[in-house]
């Protein structure tokens, strides 16, 4: 079976021994070995994203629900309804809405293990535009601290660099690098090659009219067949009875030939179960329950309301808090300093269930006041505490 490449390495280094109380040494990986390299990226993102429907459907449905998230700014306590930094978030740059800024942001962290945005705007001044930067063009330069350098950028030969303070790189962990994130795609990588070729492996015994493969003998023959007739068999085989056109075709034998069937039928196989299995194996690297997915026989919670409701909880959520609290500590300092960027989840549908539990548990609380049943409900910060 044909694997996704794997690129992992290190260039050797000869590092210094640490003076005391040093920060410690970091591993140095070249941008050619880096997750998220053009021969990384372009592999996941063609045979993850667009040729595997599990995977994409995974990727869409937790990037939207990641962008479908109303953003609020505050400053302490304080809400700050009109901001500029709010509204870099709304409309960060001329052609993306904020909700496609953090679709695609998400989309390209959960492709690549790493994404990466570029601040625009005068030095020493707040941004004024936000943009995306593919992460096959991206490359970070190493820092001795442990810290980035800066970043390079490579497109159709023309090469720019970027201070550290002007981009932001959200990465996923990765055992492995100390510079690039590790790709929910490269740990589904044998589920993903296992799930695209049964795909590929049914198509090609449906476009050969559901027969498997066999071989062609001689049964008792006084001599084999001359390198001639040898060719013309396989040249008669390979034009009259192979592919969509010619499925089902009956194939006449004679001069003492016989046919041997080889492959196995998908019934043997198991095929089904086979492709289930790598397609909830897919799922559970998005942290997408399967039965979201539509995977048969995939039901691990009793109904779809839980099902959608741990994919917020365990997956949706986390990411969200995850890029809001990056950008607020990479963009705050700019616009004055003391800014949060936080979630409104008092809307989400899917934790509308939770919310009432909450709501139905405190409100009998009789030990508690009327004051004190609103501060445990965040209802005193104007309910912007989330479902905890």
């Amino acid at each position: 079976m044909r694997m996704i490449d794997r690129l992992f390495g290190r260039t050797d280094t000869k590092a210094a021994e640490p003076a005391s109380g040093a920060r410690p040494l970091f591993t140095r990986v070249g941008p050619g070995q880096a997750i998220g390299t053009p021969r990384r990226y372009d592999r996941l993102a063609d045979e993850g994203y667009r040729q595997n429907v599990v995977a994409f459907r995974a990727v869409n449905l937790v990037a939207r629900a990641v962008a479908s998230v109303p953003v609020l700014c505050f400053r302490g306590d304080e809400e700050l309804v009109d901001h500029p930094l709010l509204a870099l978030i709304r409309r960060p740059n001329p052609r993306l809405r904020g909700e496609n800024f953090l679709y695609n942001l998400a989309g390209y962290y959960l492709i690549a293990g790493n994404a990466y945005a570029l601040a625009v705007g005068p030095d020493g001044r707040p941004p004024r535009e936000l943009w995306l930067l593919r992460p096959d063009t991206m490359a970070v330069l190493e820092g001795r601290d442990g810290l980035p350098a800066g970043f390079e950028q490579r497109v159709g030969g023309i090469c720019q660099r970027f201070g550290a303070a002007d981009v932001l790189h959200l990465k996923s962990f990765n055992p492995l690098s100390d510079w690039y994130g590790l790709a929910p795609l490269e740990a589904a990588a044998m589920a993903v090659d296992a799930h695209n070729d049964g795909s590929r492996w049914n198509l090609a015994l449906i476009q050969n009219g559901g027969t498997p493969s066999g071989v062609l003998y001689q049964d008792g023959a006084d001599s084999g067949l001359t390198d001639e007739q040898f060719r013309h068999l396989k040249a008669q085989v390979e034009d009259r009875h192979t592919g969509p056109v010619n499925a089902g075709r009956p194939l006449l034998l004679e001069g003492g030939l016989k046919w041997e069937g080889m492959g196995l039928s998908p019934k043997d196989m198991d095929w089904a179960s086979a492709k289930n299995m790598s397609a909830r194996e897919i799922a559970q690297a998005f942290g997408v329950p399967p039965q979201m997915l539509g995977v048969p026989d995939a039901q691990t919670y009793a109904n779809y309301a839980e099902a959608r409701q741990s994919l917020w909880e365990d997956t949706v959520i986390p990411l969200v808090l995850d890029i809001l609290n990056e950008l607020s500590h990479w963009l705050g300092p700019r616009f004055g300093g003391g800014l949060k960027l936080v979630p409104d989840l008092d809307d989400i549908p899917a934790l509308e269930a939770k919310r009432a539990e909450k709501f139905n548990r405190i409100n009998s609380a009789d030990f508690l006041s009327r004051d004190e049943k609103r501060d445990a409900l965040g209802w005193s910060k104007g309910g912007r505490e989330g479902t905890d």
